[in-house]
């Protein structure tokens, strides 16, 4: 209501801008008699409203009278009681979608809008209306969560995505879809895993620190939660041997064969045999080999430390 009003007297200060300009040249004519010939001869002047006669004075009085009723309109402005009239109990009131929309979608690439409705949508780019893009649509099952939003953003095909879709029925009625608009549409499917894109770590190595981490992190991720280890011997053991497997691949194989595939080849290659410490394992010769080539080798290094125990304790690690 108070926007409306505040409108409504700017659109009447424009207007009366008019009458102005009107009287400062129906006045001109007499503008050098003074204020006395002025109002001596304006009677006159207003028995003919629109016989206008332009003098040398009509600009100079056109001028000097906008300026003045600039300066009474800004006086005005400036100076009345900021009253809101009828909003003694508040001026909250209900949005409408065509409002909330021209201020948060963007119009110039229709396309560059996350939907979130038919009638409403915002803009991808935060920064222009400083909401975050982060939603959480609640609904029980056949309530149209994937139907009615999850495809219909995914099919802009305006950004980079990552979907996490149990049943498959995003990448099944999409991804043909992403493909022919050039995206590399990549699926990890745990289930039907020989249908499935593949994750390597070994691809992401880079220093001897990333091995250390590598290791590190598989050993977290496959311990439960909240278990612990009355004696740390034996995680302390197991991770020498695969930092010696990882090692070993990450410098001595193939690009090929950098794979946790072939950690556990080397691991079913290291069999030990309880009642024969003398007994030499593939795995064994391997390392022996290395040993030649490379005595100072890092993966020899921690292959030592885990083939530092007895054959039984080999075969419990």
């Amino acid at each position: 209501m108070a926007e409306s009003s505040k409108k409504q007297k700017i659109i009447l200060s424009l207007i009366g801008i008019i009458p102005v300009i009107w009287l400062a040249l129906l006045i001109a004519p007499y503008i050098n008699d003074g204020i006395a010939g002025i109002i001596k001869n304006i009677t006159k002047a207003l028995d003919n409203p629109f016989n206008i006669n332009f003098c040398e004075n009509s600009l100079k009085t056109v001028l000097f009278l906008l300026l003045a009723y600039g300066l009474a309109i800004g006086i005005y402005f400036s100076t009345r009681k900021n009253y809101r009239r009828n909003e003694e109990y508040g001026s909250a009131k209900w949005g409408d979608v065509k409002s909330i929309c021209k201020k948060y979608k963007d119009f110039s690439i229709p396309t560059n809008n996350k939907i979130l409705t038919q009638n409403f949508a915002i803009g991808l780019d935060g920064r222009k209306h400083r909401r975050n893009l982060n939603l959480l649509i609640c609904g029980g099952s056949g309530a149209g969560k994937t139907r009615f939003f999850a495809k219909p953003n995914v099919m802009q095909c305006n950004t980079s995505m990552v979907i996490l879709d149990p049943k498959g029925e995003i990448v099944r009625d999409t991804g043909e879809l992403l493909e022919k608009k050039g995206y590399k549409v990549k699926i990890l499917d745990l289930i039907n895993m020989d249908k499935s894109h593949c994750y390597n770590p070994f691809v992401y190595l880079k220093t001897d620190n990333d091995v250390q981490k590598l290791v590190t992190n598989l050993f977290k991720s496959t311990t439960p939660k909240g278990s612990q280890s009355n004696d740390p011997f034996w995680d302390t053991a197991a991770s020498m041997l695969l930092l010696a497997l990882v090692f070993y691949l990450w410098y001595e194989a193939p690009e090929e064969e950098q794979n946790f595939t072939m950690v556990m080849e080397m691991l079913r290659a290291g069999d030990v045999k309880e009642d024969d410490d003398m007994y030499l394992s593939p795995l064994d010769v391997l390392f022996e080999r290395l040993e030649v080539d490379n005595p100072e080798h890092i993966a020899l290094k921690y292959y030592r430390d885990y083939h530092s125990g007895s054959a039984k304790t080999l075969k419990s690690i």
